[in-house]
């Protein structure tokens, strides 16, 4: 699975550069494979099996995630960027008693420390120069299968990989628990979307606690034997810009909302050496995809997947697109889309929600048996998601939670966020994403909309009168404007829907 692919391509590839960040560090594989197999010998005397990994997208945070697994320990994807609350929840539900981290990173984030902390700079002081040779050597003229069959019992097919949490944009983050064939499944498919080369170079600037972080910008590479470049934070678009330049980078991935902002940053010199763009997360906005596509001459492609599904469950392609659609299913994953409510299958063409089974769906929520039975229907898991398919192309409507019941109709509420997206687009040139709409309880209609909006005094009888001619029904216009600052976004790019909500109870509690 992972580790023995890993291990393979990294024999055959020493010397070639695969890991680096944008604060200068840079790892060809032995050197990975060695620095993985070193840090394991220490994290396997770390107390209790599941260990909380605090680290950004770097080439230590890398090492962090490798050696853990390495050491047959299982890494907890823990989002230090969540609330307080949902940290201790995941920290709770793991039974975590090691949280392995960095001194400089936890005090330039502002972390407070724990009691539970191991520092990656106290083990680096434990290490001795006998050991990183000993450890080289044996990495480097050991036989690839003697070092295959030393980590093969930490390497099964059914042993949990990763716990991550899903975003909670919506609800309470639960665990979920990919096992090495899950990660393997997912990364051999994303493989045959982008047919990779050698001098390919993804652009790793999503968190290890994300699916895709994890998933594509760390064990691609490593199986695939392409290189990859990290950086910590997603929006800061212009520095991004001359990383893609400084180290030409080839693969871009990233949401819809991120690449409004690479859009208004980037120059097309800056980024000539990309060849392949990949949106995912939330619904691409038809407006960005065109004008990023105008300026650059790349178009984006947009994908598919959940955190249960180990990332991509469909991904539009060069090969074979349909702009609009999440592109086709793989062939390896069985996808029905079926009534909400009898779950009996629609006929092709038709709206319903959507079922998945496959390879790289999850093996449970962690310790939470009531959920993971709630997540599937006969096998197949329950996505949550509205949509249907068209010539053999997946297109996703809503989340079933993003539908407002006003007055007996069911109204999907990302189909009127495009429609006044479009419309603010007109008046402003702004690089943050402009609109977010949710819906709250109403005493009289059941339920009321409510479009929060990057500006000072949105005025609602112009914008409604402009959803008009969108035609957008009168029933699903926003009852409520609420200007912002700016709209929340978390850190895997999707708006926080849940933080929104609870703003808009809070002023609209009596409405």
């Amino acid at each position: 699975m992972i580790l023995e692919t890993f291990i393979s391509t990294a024999k055959n590839n020493f010397k070639k550069t695969v890991i680096r960040d944008s604060l200068g560090t840079t790892l060809n594989f032995g050197q990975t494979l060695t620095a993985g197999i070193l840090l394991s010998k220490h994290i396997r005397a770390f107390e209790g099996e599941n260990i909380a990994i605090v680290f950004p997208a770097s080439v230590g945070g890398a090492l962090a995630y490798i050696a853990t697994i390495f050491a047959g320990k299982i890494p907890v994807g823990l989002n230090f960027l969540a609330s307080k609350e949902d940290q201790d929840h995941a920290l709770s539900i793991c039974n975590v008693k090691t949280i392995f981290t960095s001194k400089i990173f936890i005090k330039k984030a502002g972390i407070p420390e724990d009691p539970r902390m191991v520092f990656i700079e106290d083990v680096k002081e434990r290490t001795s120069k006998l050991q990183k040779i000993v450890t080289y050597v044996s990495c480097k003229w050991g036989s690839k299968r003697s070092l295959i069959q030393k980590f093969k019992k930490y390497d099964a097919p059914d042993k949990t990989a990763i716990i991550l949490f899903t975003s909670g944009s919506e609800s309470t983050p639960k665990g979920v628990s990919l096992t090495h064939h899950n990660i393997y499944a997912s990364i051999q498919n994303f493989g045959t979307a982008f047919n990779p080369i050698g001098e390919d170079v993804i652009l790793g600037t999503l968190p290890f606690f994300h699916v895709f972080g994890f998933t594509v910008c760390l064990w691609l590479p490593l199986t695939m034997g392409i290189g990859v470049v990290f950086h910590p934070n997603p929006t800061e678009y212009e520095r991004i810009g001359r990383v893609i330049e400084d180290y030409r980078v080839t693969m871009l991935l990233g949401t819809s909302t991120l690449y409004r902002g690479f859009m208004k940053r980037w120059s097309q010199e800056q980024i000539k050496s990309v060849r392949l763009a990949f949106a995912g997360a939330e619904k691409l906005h038809e407006h960005i995809r065109k004008k990023f596509h105008e300026k650059f001459g790349i178009p984006i492609f947009e994908g598919y997947g959940l955190t249960e599904s180990s990332s991509c469950v469909s991904v539009n392609h060069p090969g074979d697109f349909r702009h609009g659609s999440v592109g086709k299913v793989f062939p390896n994953i069985t996808c029905r889309i079926v009534n909400p409510e009898t779950y009996e299958e629609v006929t092709p063409g038709k709206e319903g929600l959507i079922l998945i089974q496959g390879p790289n769906i999850m093996k449970e929520y962690y310790r939470s048996p009531d959920l993971t039975k709630q997540a599937f229907y006969n096998d197949f898991y329950v996505t949550g998601d509205i949509g249907k398919i068209e010539n053999g192309f997946l297109f996703i409507t809503d989340r079933l939670k993003r539908f407002a019941k006003i007055g007996g109709e069911m109204v999907p509420l990302t189909l009127v966020e495009n429609k006044l997206s479009s419309i603010l687009d007109k008046h402003t040139d702004q690089e943050k994403r402009n609109c977010a709409v949710i819906n709250i309880p109403h005493t009289h209609k059941g339920e009321q909309i409510i479009a929060f909006v990057v500006h000072n005094n949105p005025d609602k009888f112009l914008l409604n009168t402009e959803l008009d001619e969108l035609c957008v029904t009168r029933l699903s216009q926003p009852d409520h404007y609420i200007p912002i600052d700016t709209i929340p976004i978390l850190p895997s790019g999707k708006v926080d829907y849940k933080r929104l909500k609870h703003i808009a109870l809070e002023q609209l509690a009596e409405v």
